[in-house]
């Protein structure tokens, strides 16, 4: 029987197809119920969240072949994931042993997280060992968002409807930084040129990053990479950066033509 496996939802994103571990990690679907669009003090009318049910039976699928089962699920903030995933463990009383960390992101950000928990289970580490690999990881991904289409942030309760129609009258780009889950306003832009300098600015912000990727909106809206990858190759030669296509959860969420910058730190670096 196997030591361990990850098991994350649907919002996940990796930067690279294959890593270390990837056949250990499992993916619980986020179905869409419907296009009508709610606030998050009621998700349930956009997605079908896996219930405390269904993780139930995928703990019980699960423990068939793997002895311990660390669930990380996109932020608590975003969906009632995390909590449905801690309830059915709290019930779960066969033989695996299972943690539930919440990444407090998603996307690519969740990714990278999946991607140093399934290595380190590649690797042969306990479960423990791995839940404080993940959890130590957590506070250095950084995400940038910018969400030109302010009726979502509307309909999230971050600006009132009036001011969703007025920014988008004014082709302003807000952006935001999500930080410990949450989504704190950070600054508007009004062109895109003004966004890619916001970009490399923050990312400018650290001295040796792990990983840098650029999220792209779908219709028009797409940053122009090139500019961004030569920058992030010039400053940090050893840096990987990839370039993503926004998932279905995360333009369900935001809207299809938003656009996130992921930035994970080192363990051993220091912003500047």
């Amino acid at each position: 029987m196997a030591k361990v496996c990850i098991l994350t939802d649907s919002s996940v994103q990796f930067t690279r197809p294959g890593f270390p571990g990837r056949e250990h990690v499992h993916i619980i679907p986020l179905d869409f119920r419907s296009s009508t669009r709610l606030p998050p003090e009621t998700p349930e009318g956009q997605f079908a969240f896996p219930s405390v049910q269904a993780f139930s039976s995928y703990f019980t699928q699960l423990s068939r072949e793997y002895e311990e089962i660390l669930v990380i699920t996109l932020a608590a903030s975003f969906s009632p994931v995390a909590r449905y995933a801690e309830e059915a463990a709290a019930q779960y009383t066969d033989h695996a042993t299972i943690q539930v960390v919440d990444s407090q992101t998603t996307a690519i950000g969740q990714g990278l997280l999946v991607q140093i928990a399934s290595e380190a289970a590649a690797a042969g580490a306990p479960i423990h060992e791995i839940e404080r690999l993940v959890r130590a990881a957590i506070p250095r991904v950084y995400m940038l968002f910018c969400i030109p289409e302010m009726n979502y942030l509307a309909e999230a309760g971050y600006l009132s409807r009036s001011q969703a129609v007025v920014g988008e009258m004014m082709g302003l780009l807000p952006i935001f930084v999500l930080e410990e889950g949450r989504l704190t306003p950070m600054l508007k832009v009004r062109t895109q040129r003004h966004l890619l300098e916001s970009f490399q600015e923050f990312i400018d912000e650290f001295n040796d990053p792990y990983h840098v990727a650029l999220i792209q909106g779908t219709n028009h809206m797409h940053l122009r990479a090139r500019p961004l990858r030569e920058y992030v190759e010039n400053s940090f030669p050893c840096t990987p950066f990839s370039l993503h296509t926004i998932g279905a959860h995360l333009s369900a969420l935001f809207g299809p033509q938003c656009m996130g910058l992921v930035v994970m730190e080192r363990s051993d670096s220091r912003s500047r």
